[in-house]
């Protein structure tokens, strides 16, 4: 069994399986090339036989694989989550790999599974691990140390993975479920311009919403219609769940388990409903049901948001898709590229202090706005050339 597939026995098929020969003889050829993270080491095959972390099976291959996805290739606005989360994922990789940095101070290069449009997967990906901003703190420091230091260092630690390491002090002031939220909130619309104030809407007033919901009032939500680009924008937010819980097990869990557990933050006929109500120019008011209490904290966290990216040069752009709900338009085959000619034309988040009602559901048609200066992260029609090495 070559690498790849041992990897792809003890994380897809085994999860407990950490104890198969072919995997020690791997751990043991690592710890005696890597003897100083045999303790780090000896933990992290704890938690992997505890089905609580990947990460042994990734330290002792260097691999790392994701071999599905849920993506209209057909809509060019959002590239594949693979690409939106490799920055992330390059930083997570250098914390998991800071001890096995050769004499130079070179990481080793990580082998990429990862599907996305373009990719038939018969090669590798291969990643360069990324330093964090502000340094890399070692396994041992996060895992092996405690104290009040060590909390405020797994902390920022774990923003950092996101570049969100400026904001700590606002961000960890949250409560923690709605601060993770936060969190890939910032870095997904840090990365990906096409993402509008609808969407940012949407995922916001979901986020607030769920707190009120039964389970069984969630399971007679009835969707009017079901749009593909909110079912992707879903799962995006998914996938960013399962990245942000990595990293949580990687820093030394500076948050709970289970306020990043995708059953504390997100149901996905919630969203699908709000998504379509605030792509439909649904009132504020209507889209938080009328609570007072959600209105204030959503009105908190759109700022935070939107001050942030702005101080980055993102601009929270607003862009309706008032009739893109359709399965099909003529000549462009199956799926929708969302681009209709009576769309609300864009315009950005203005923080004017509290008597600004930006979310500026009465402004006239005609009305002017400052456009949206580029954007650092994927805008559309963002693909990079297959084979690309990182």
């Amino acid at each position: 069994m070559g690498v790849k597939g041992l990897y792809s026995f003890v994380t897809n098929d085994c999860p407990g399986a950490c104890t198969a020969v072919n995997l020690k003889v791997v751990a043991e050829e690592h710890r005696s090339k890597y003897p100083g993270s045999t303790p780090v080491l000896v933990i992290a095959k704890e938690k992997f036989v505890r089905a609580e972390s990947r990460a042994y099976a990734f330290m002792c291959s260097g691999e790392d694989e994701c071999s599905n996805t849920l993506e209209d290739e057909d809509d060019t606005e959002l590239p594949g989550q693979a690409l939106i989360f490799l920055l992330a994922r390059q930083h997570i990789y250098s914390l998991l790999l800071e001890s096995a940095k050769d004499v130079n101070g070179t990481y080793p290069v990580v082998k990429e599974w990862f599907v996305y449009a373009g990719n038939s997967l018969k090669q590798p990906d291969l990643v360069q691990p990324k330093e964090l901003p502000g340094g890399t703190p070692s396994l041992r420091s996060l895992w092996l140390s405690s104290g009040p230091e060590t909390e405020k260092l797994r902390h920022w630690t774990f923003l950092a993975c996101f570049q969100l390491q400026e904001i700590a002090e606002e961000i960890l002031a949250l409560e923690a479920s709605v601060a993770v939220v936060c969190c890939l909130l910032l870095y997904l619309f840090l990365q990906v311009d096409s993402l509008s104030l609808e969407d940012l809407n949407a995922f916001l007033a979901q986020t607030l919403c769920l707190e009120g919901k039964s389970a069984a009032q969630l399971a007679n939500l009835q969707l009017p219609q079901v749009d593909s680009r909110g079912v992707q924008l879903g799962s995006l937010f998914i996938r960013g769940l399962a990245l942000m819980i990595k990293a949580n097990n990687t820093c030394g869990l500076p948050f709970k388990a289970d306020d990043i557990m995708a059953w504390s933050v997100f149901d996905g006929n919630l969203f699908h409903t709000k998504y379509l109500q605030a792509h439909r120019g649904c009132s504020l008011h209507d889209l938080l049901e009328g609570n007072e209490s959600w209105l204030a904290k959503f009105q908190d966290l759109m700022s935070l948001i939107c001050k942030t990216c702005s101080a980055r040069g993102r601009i929270i752009q607003s862009r309706q898709r008032l009739d893109s709900f359709v399965s099909e338009r003529p000549g462009r085959g199956r799926g929708t590229h969302f681009r209709n000619p009576n769309r609300i034309p864009s315009r950005p988040y203005r923080d004017q202090g509290s008597d600004s009602l930006w979310w500026r559901d009465h402004q006239p048609p005609g009305h002017s706005y400052e456009s949206q200066p580029p954007g650092r992260g994927y805008g559309p029609r963002h693909q990079p050339p297959r084979g690309q090495r990182f």
